[in-house]
């Protein structure tokens, strides 16, 4: 009996504080432009790391190695191994999508500044520069002019389709959150 009335709770603590599933969430319907519904929102997919971040810079840094920069954008804190850009598809340079936004491939962030190196010149080398080097081929500590999150990668069939019909519709401060 004692058993019994510990037994109880314990399953209806288990029934009503179980987790849903974020395949079983409803599908959020998603936002409309000029009278058109765009794409639907999937639920978040708790389990996906990948983000879909695209961005647009002062100048065509497209071709050019991204860094990060502290907060304050004093000091260069990340810089790839070039062993890193040396991927079996080429380096990983971003795509260029329409009205001069980039789709990320490399881990672009808010504090990201590009230097003066291509991918390939980059790539090339041996062993990454040093910091005297990396801080003096800086071309802008501030190039990245507008960046949205657009959400996990797994909620797009085909980003780079998708994201060019969001900006053609002028959709993206809607469908993606904007960072900067």
């Amino acid at each position: 009996m004692k058993g019994l009335l510990f037994l109880v709770p314990a399953l209806i603590i288990t029934a009503c504080g179980g987790r849903k599933d974020a395949s079983q969430a409803p599908e959020q319907t998603g936002p409309t432009a000029g009278g058109e519904t765009l794409a639907p929102v999937p639920a978040p997919d708790l389990g996906a790391t990948a983000r879909v971040v695209v961005y647009r810079t002062r100048t065509d840094q497209q071709n050019h190695v991204p860094v990060a920069l502290s907060e304050d954008g004093s000091a260069i804190i990340s810089y790839p191994d070039p062993t890193d850009l040396r991927t079996p598809g080429g380096p990983p340079i971003p795509t260029k999508l329409e009205q001069g936004w980039l789709l990320d491939r490399r881990g672009i962030g808010m504090n990201s500044a590009f230097l003066e190196m291509t991918y390939a010149d980059y790539a090339a080398l041996v062993d990454p520069p040093s910091m005297v080097e990396l801080e003096a081929a800086l071309l802008d500590r501030e190039p990245i002019t507008d960046m949205c999150d657009c959400g996990p990668r797994t909620a797009f069939m085909d980003p780079v389709a998708e994201l060019d019909r969001i900006i053609r519709n002028d959709s993206l401060y809607i469908r993606c959150k904007r960072l900067k």
